[in-house]
């Protein structure tokens, strides 16, 4: 996918000026890579892009990392090196003067900020969501392409999923097992994680893969996903199924339809202008009816791109606009405490008149495998 870095900044300068900052500072992460494309290990070491909302961008950069950002071109007309005797101080200062409030990155090092606010006493820190996720929140086609083609890569892992959930393996070597599977189908791929929950651990929603054995009878959660070409090089993906090991406890089938068609109702509330706690209350709604609306315990979905967890949050409580373009997840789930957990999950993204998903919804009914 090749995108516009100038147009980018340009949107960004533009957003400085909404939001009333004077800057916008960013450390290597998804916000820096979508400006600019520039991607690097972030370490103790403080690197970061200071867009001004008016005069030319800067880059602030230990002397070792400033070849790379030199050779990258996008922005680096400016380059403020430091080195590790005498530290990022004087570079901060001076990428910084005359600055007011400046946007600063959420995701970087909470030490970074502080030591902004040691060194420039009278600088006003606020959230670079304020300016970029509005930039992110709605994607160009070639974005949206670009996450339909990392969906299909999960897909084709879904039967390796299912060969791969045997009793008398551990949680852990099944997902080992996935990410080789993962590898396999697109090498390179770097998987977010993989979420392996068996038998009563299902109903823990973030539940830790760890050593316990798939029994028969067990229903397991698989959640999974990630970047084709390794984080920030590539969309993300994310997905997760749920199956059956041999004939299922009792109730798992009824549960399974029943956050099935909460999905699907979710699914077919979404189109522009509808909010984001519409679509969460058409699956919570779904499964107060069914009886099990108690049971679903967190938001119907996330957003999706360059982070697997990123705006919009389809929350019970968001009542902020849907717009084409716009695209998450849709996972509602029963969570049954000591027993067994129901997800599924698809991505969608927002057409012109409605929806359209990024990847395969889950098996109509649940899926039994043979033990």
């Amino acid at each position: 996918m090749k995108a516009d870095f100038h147009q980018r900044l340009d949107r960004a300068r533009a957003a400085l000026g909404e939001a009333g900052c004077d800057a916008l500072l960013l450390a290597p992460g998804a916000d820096l890579s979508f400006l600019t494309g520039f991607d690097v290990h972030i370490g103790e070491r403080l690197l970061a892009l200071v867009l001004p909302a008016e005069g030319e961008p800067c880059w602030i950069t230990p002397e070792m990392n400033a070849a790379q950002i030199r050779d990258h071109g996008v922005a680096a007309e400016r380059v403020l090196t430091w080195d590790d005797a005498d530290g990022p101080a004087a570079a901060a200062r001076n990428a910084l003067l005359g600055v007011g409030a400046v946007a600063a990155d959420e995701e970087m090092r909470a030490g970074f900020a502080l030591d902004l606010m040691e060194w420039l006493p009278d600088l006003r820190l606020r959230r670079a969501g304020a300016v970029m996720g509005a930039l992110r929140l709605r994607k160009e086609p070639d974005e949206v392409a670009a996450l339909r083609a990392s969906g299909k890569i999960v897909d084709r892992v879904i039967s390796d999923v299912r060969a791969a959930c045997r009793p008398g393996r551990a949680e852990r070597e099944v997902a080992a097992e996935i990410r080789a599977a993962l590898d396999t189908a697109s090498p390179g791929f770097e998987p977010w994680g993989v979420t392996v929950a068996s038998g009563p651990n299902g109903a823990l929603p973030h539940h830790s893969t760890g050593e316990r054995e798939l029994l028969a009878g067990d229903l397991v959660v698989v959640d999974f996903g990630g970047y084709p070409g390794g984080h920030l090089h590539g969309y993300v993906s994310d997905i997760t199924v749920t199956l059956a090991l041999g004939e299922p406890p009792a109730e798992a089938r009824e549960v399974y339809a029943a956050v099935l068609e909460a999905q699907q109702r979710a699914i077919d509330a979404v189109r522009p202008g509808a909010r984001c706690c519409d679509i969460d209350a058409a699956a919570r709604q779904s499964l107060e009816r069914a009886g099990y609306g108690e049971y679903f315990i967190h938001r119907v979905g996330h957003g999706v791109g360059l982070d697997v967890h990123e705006p919009p949050y389809l929350t019970a409580t968001n009542e902020a606009p849907l717009e084409e373009g716009f695209c998450f997840s849709v996972e509602p789930g029963v969570y049954l405490p000591g027993r067994f957990g129901v997800r599924l999950e698809v991505l969608a993204t927002v057409t012109s008149d409605g929806v359209s998903l990024l990847n395969t919804p889950s098996s109509p009914e649940l899926p039994v495998l043979e033990t």
